[in-house]
């Protein structure tokens, strides 16, 4: 197989019940059609090849001869020529064990014949437990046959084998690879004996087995004087019974071994390791070479055997590095000691072949901790062993988390050379995430972005704003974090990557300055890394409470006002700081841009802190999101239900404190130096600048002054630049307080969809205008002439834009002109267009709730993610609605994730 950085081999394996229909393939039409049309479909999400398991149990169910007929072979014959019509490769597996146990639908079973028909055989000269795996207790296993006996049944593997030459050499061209299953499973390893809940035990105590350790310790030591004195054993114990002592040496092995600690081994327990994993290498050794010596010279293929990673998901890092003891496969008194078994392994198989090999790594979405996938494929490149990628656990296609997991893990290792994965139904299944799997393989082997995260949609879920809030006392409970605990791990398991909270600066900083109480949320981040979920921390310097679905309040510190003030002589009032509307209503959700020199300071010295307590955990925060005003978001608080904010009128004018308008007549002297200019440009007859009161809003908005007047839209470019300035002010600070660690963690920005008053014809945008986003020109409608392509322009500074992401709302609304006049589509639209020509990273979010309740919001949602260009992906508001009584937000989450990744 050629080598490359990039997979070059997607494999499926054939559907997990396909043993089951061998018998009827060769003459129901209906079933060859059914699978030739899931080949094809395999074909084009970019399959190579189909792993075929070769059942000896199907093809000699009644004696060894049966794999000398034609007939036995008819099944797997129809099915090798419709892979071939196809266009796929035909991998063959031969296992030599049983696998399967755990799942009745995959399992291979050896032969009813052949624990009894070869045990028959020359019973001088084999004990009666010669086939099996036997433990201390007498116990044996048919988890897979003796290697200590494979010269007795080898003879019959030959016999199945060679029919199998027989029947398929005119396949041989479509036969890349031929993989050899040794062990259980498949794998290369000595079975894991556990029984009544006691700790595995070593399967060595069969006659054969201790009489060959014997042997070997006797030819190692020269003598068994020399052996027992080397081991300090009494001379009249048994072979058996310093088994049975090496026995209780790797059960402690439980209590004692670590995951990073170094080792203490008896000179017993390494002896006996080396012997006991030499055999392993001695049977993958026989197994190889009984395949090279019966394939001709023209079949051009490589051989391969399957070696786990990892053995089961849940078992801990120490117990995993036991685990691996026991199976024979690594015995280190250093934990980080490099794999030499690999070494051997190889040095063995290529002194029998000179065919290529080629090797299978299973469990590699188990291995999250592991250091041994990084050991064997350190060994795999220094030997040149091209690597495949495998899944134990057909799970490991629907759960995103072990997906991603064995991708991340793999991707940048040398060697790889592609992916198996179980099995096809799954993996064709679309209601699960299997076709976007072999659509992300596809798109890695022909050199794609390494990084998943580049090649799909991205999908988090906005956090509730404060857990408190399910418990009726407000107060927070262990069951509330062990409900989100759950909540967390089943949207993990969906496909949602990331968690965005608000960290209100009010909890954190509120009761007293420069003292800061990260506890919520560092124990919010533990639940999220203990289920590999990322996080994107919002650094919320607004106010919760007060706008739409909020179900929490909490204010910004309350000492700032006043610390403000008493620093600042020149300052009058709290209103100074504070937005004060058209209708002299005042807002403490967020203090106002115009006091921005007053409060950065405090806003920096929060950032800094949290850069200081979290840039150890950088590699978990997908991005730190960056309030701007209220509900986060860069914009006035022109439309609050506390003000006016009746929807859908065009809301109120935040612009009436007086820093606000000291600012205004700064602006037009600086711009306009004398009022004879001033009065040229924009109409006004004034003698001083501080005559120039702002327009009169009613007369602004009703007459569409503020589209053709001069002084109305130099007003609102004032208002708007204002606060665009703002935003640029506060995320070049955020730039520069983040660096070392979180340079790289990208920075987010939240702009709301005003979506309504667009079409107005009495007064078009007017709603966007009194909040900020957009100034008005002559030309204004419900067109798209760039508006927010010049706000993003504006707003992100060029050195910035490949660190900034954009998000926007209101993703899930259609156009509703005979609603408030709002476009809410078109709105979206014209934020993907605009993203796209300043060339920021674009996400989306929901603006409410209520349309996750029915299948239209979520047809606009996947509409806004399908368009070029479009959304890298949404934030979903919020996690309480994914986990009511209603089951539909949570259905077509799902169904959504599986389609867009």
């Amino acid at each position: 197989m050629t080598q490359s950085l990039y997979p070059l081999a997607v494999w499926l394996y054939a559907p997990a019940d396909l043993h089951r229909l061998m018998y009827a393939l060769a003459s129901d039409l209906s079933l060859q059609k059914s699978l030739t049309q899931k080949f094809s479909q395999a074909r084009k999400l970019g399959v190579d090849g189909i792993i075929v398991p070769i059942s000896w149990r199907i093809i000699a169910p009644f004696h060894p001869d049966n794999a000398e007929q034609e007939k036995s072979w008819r099944g797997y014959r129809t099915l090798f020529e419709l892979l071939r019509s196809t266009g796929l490769n035909i991998i063959p597996e031969f296992n030599l064990a049983t696998s399967g146990l755990s799942d009745a639908r995959q399992q291979q079973l050896m032969p009813d014949w052949f624990w009894g028909y070869i045990s028959q055989q020359d019973q001088s000269q084999w004990p009666q437990d010669s086939l099996k795996y036997v433990d201390n207790s007498g116990r044996d296993s048919m988890a897979a046959p003796s290697p200590w006996a494979r010269e007795l049944y080898l003879p019959y593997v030959s016999q199945w084998l060679s029919g199998f030459v027989q029947f398929f050499d005119d396949f041989a061209s479509h036969i890349p690879h031929i993989a050899i299953g040794t062990g259980p499973e498949g794998e290369l390893r000595h079975p894991l004996l556990k029984r009544h809940g006691k700790p595995v035990q070593l399967p060595v105590f069969s006659e054969l087995a201790v009489a060959d350790f014997e042997q070997h310790m006797r030819r190692h030591y020269g003598s068994k004087s020399a052996w027992y004195e080397a081991w300090q054993m009494q001379p009249e114990l048994s072979a058996r019974k310093l088994l049975k002592q090496v026995q209780q040496e790797f059960v402690g092995l439980y209590g004692y071994m670590s995951a990073s600690e170094p080792l203490q081994l008896s000179q017993a327990a390494k002896d006996f390791f080396a012997w006991y994993q030499g055999i392993l290498i001695e049977q993958a050794d026989a197994a190889v070479g009984l395949v090279d010596q019966l394939l001709p010279s023209h079949w051009q293929c490589s051989l391969g055997l399957r070696l786990p990673t990892t053995f089961g998901s849940q078992a801990t890092e120490q117990n995993q590095r036991v685990l691996a003891a026991f199976a024979g496969l690594q015995l280190s008194e250093q934990p980080n000691q490099d794999f030499e078994f690999f070494d051997a392994l190889v040095a063995k198989i290529r002194q029998t072949t000179e065919r290529p090999l080629c090797f299978s790594m299973t469990g590699l979405e188990h291995a999250k901790h592991s250091h041994r996938v990084s050991s064997w494929l350190r060994h795999a490149k220094k030997q040149g062993i091209p690597i495949v990628a495998e899944n134990a656990d057909v799970q490991a296609l629907a759960e995103h988390p072990t997906w991603d997991s064995m991708v991340q893990r793999v991707l940048h290792k040398p060697m790889l050379a592609g992916w198996a994965l179980r099995d096809l139904d799954s993996a064709l299944d679309k209601q699960s995430a299997g076709p976007f799997r072999l659509r992300q393989l596809a798109h890695l082997k022909h050199g794609g972005s390494p990084d998943p995260q580049h090649s799909r949609k991205i999908f988090r879920v906005m956090g509730p704003l404060h857990l408190k809030v399910a418990n009726q006392k407000l107060l927070l409970e262990e069951e509330n974090w062990a409900e989100f605990e759950q909540q967390i791990k089943q949207l993990r398991r969906i496909g949602v990557s990331a968690i965005s909270t608000d960290l209100w600066w009010g909890l954190i900083e509120g009761p007293q300055p420069e003292v800061y109480d990260w506890s919520y949320y560092d124990r919010m981040l533990e639940v999220l890394a203990a289920h590999d979920m990322h996080w994107v921390p919002i650094l919320s310097f607004h106010q919760a409470g007060g706008n739409v679905n909020d179900d929490f309040m909490q204010t910004i510190p309350l000492w700032l006002w006043g610390k403000i003030l008493v620093a600042n002589p020149e300052l009058e009032s709290v209103r100074d700081l504070q937005y004060v509307s058209e209708s002299g209503d005042s807002s403490m959700e967020y203090v106002s841009l115009w006091a921005d020199q007053y409060v950065l300071p405090y806003y920096r010295r929060f950032m800094a802190a949290f850069s200081k307590h979290y840039s150890a955990h950088a590699e978990l925060i997908d991005e730190i999101n960056i309030s701007l005003g209220p509900a986060g978001e860069l914009r006035y608080p022109s439309y609050n239900a506390h003000d006016w904010g009746n929807y859908p009128n065009r809301g109120t004018l935040q612009c009436y404190s007086r820093l606000a308008q000291q600012d205004w007549l700064s602006y037009l002297e600086q711009k306009y130096s004398t009022p004879a200019a001033l009065n040229y440009a924009l109409g006004t007859e004034v003698r001083d600048f501080t005559e120039m009161a702002f327009p009169e809003p009613d007369e602004l908005f009703n007459n569409k002054q503020y589209m053709h007047s001069p002084l109305g839209r130099e007003f609102l470019y004032w208002y708007q630049q204002s606060l665009v300035n703002h935003g640029r002010t506060i995320l070049k600070c955020a730039a520069e307080v983040f660096d070392g660690p979180l340079l790289h963690v990208p920075l987010g920005l939240k702009v709301p969809g005003i979506h309504w008053e667009v079409s107005d014809p009495v007064m078009p945008r007017a709603a966007e205008i009194t909040a900020g986003l957009i100034a008005p020109h002559a030309n204004m409608g419900p067109q798209n002439h760039g508006e927010y392509a010049r706000l993003l322009e504006d707003l992100i500074p060029k050195n910035l834009r490949n660190r900034v992401v954009m998000h926007f709302t209101c993703l899930e609304m259609i156009n509703k002109d005979y609603e408030g006049y709002s476009r809410a589509e078109d709105l979206v639209n014209w934020m993907a267009d605009a993203a796209a020509e300043v060339g920021v990273s674009l996400m989306g979010e929901n603006a409410l709730a209520g349309e996750l309740y029915g299948k239209q919001g979520w047809k606009q949602i996947a509409r806004a993610l399908d368009r070029q260009p479009g959304f890298g992906g949404i934030t979903l508001l919020r996690l309480q609605n994914l986990f009511d009584d209603h089951p539909l937000p949570m259905q077509q989450l799902k169904e959504l994730i599986n389609k867009e990744q």
